[in-house]
């Protein structure tokens, strides 16, 4: 697996700073413990400036499963698009079909590297359907504290708002669990800048969740377990039910 891919004068262009200098190169999900050799692995391949450029999974048989590229069309304009080999709406797998572009997101950046607008489009007869778009805004500290999505024809369908804690993590989203964090370096930060979901939103991470059942008024509490190296990075993570996650880094 190569992890640099070649020189792009847009990426080189690109307004985000450039990579920091440890980064996440594969990831490896084992989703049944009962089967410790079964592994689902991901690959994170960046651009000579240590941007993200592209990320794939595996399935456990080792054919490719999905990839994002992520491609900057300008210097504020970044085109995230991701591929699938099987409908990701499809409760089937069929093996060996080949990775298919279904839908890609277009973010344009202010000049402060903060968000203007997302733009989300599906692939429909091989031809780009525009579906939605999403507006952000910001605190003092450049964190997102609100997104708001609009359809096709201008209409607001839904809104989040984000509650952090000093350290930079998301601790709650609208109508979502309560989450707790290490003080950790994330490994999925630098390289996710494609969503908007706690996982990946936050400096730290996710050591327990905190919901309550509406019915019940019972409330539950998930918690994770992690393994670091002596520089504090996360090199292990091990879900309640005995599932686990492994972090592979490029030093």
């Amino acid at each position: 697996m190569i992890l640099v891919t070649a020189c792009d004068r847009k990426n080189d262009e690109a307004i985000l700073p450039r990579g920091q200098a440890v980064r996440l190169i594969r990831h490896d999900y084992y989703a049944d413990p009962a089967k410790p050799t079964t592994v689902e692995s991901t690959y994170y391949l960046y651009d000579p400036n240590n941007r993200i450029q592209k990320i794939i999974t595996h399935r456990p048989d080792g054919n490719p499963d999905s990839q994002l590229i992520f491609h900057w069309l300008n210097p504020t304009t970044l085109r995230v698009e991701q591929y699938y080999t099987n409908p990701p709406w499809s409760a089937t797998r069929v093996s060996n079909l080949p990775l298919t572009l279904y839908s890609y997101t277009e973010t344009v950046y202010n000049a402060d590297t903060t968000i203007k607008e997302r733009k989300t489009y599906t692939l429909v007869d091989n031809k780009a359907d525009y579906r939605s778009s999403s507006w952000f805004t910001y605190d003092a500290n450049k964190r997102i504290i609100r997104r708001d999505i609009y359809d096709t024809s201008n209409r607001l369908t839904s809104s989040v708002s984000f509650t952090y804690d000093n350290r930079g993590n998301v601790t709650q989203g609208t109508e979502s669990p309560v989450y707790e964090y290490d003080t950790a370096p994330n490994p999925y930060k630098p390289v996710r800048i494609d969503a908007e979901i706690s996982w990946f939103m936050s400096a730290n991470n996710i050591v327990g969740i905190r919901s309550v059942n509406p019915t019940t008024g019972m409330e539950n509490v998930e918690r994770y377990r992690y393994e670091y190296r002596a520089d504090g990075y996360p090199i292990r993570m091990i879900y309640p039910d005995g599932r686990k996650e492994e972090f592979i880094y490029n030093q």
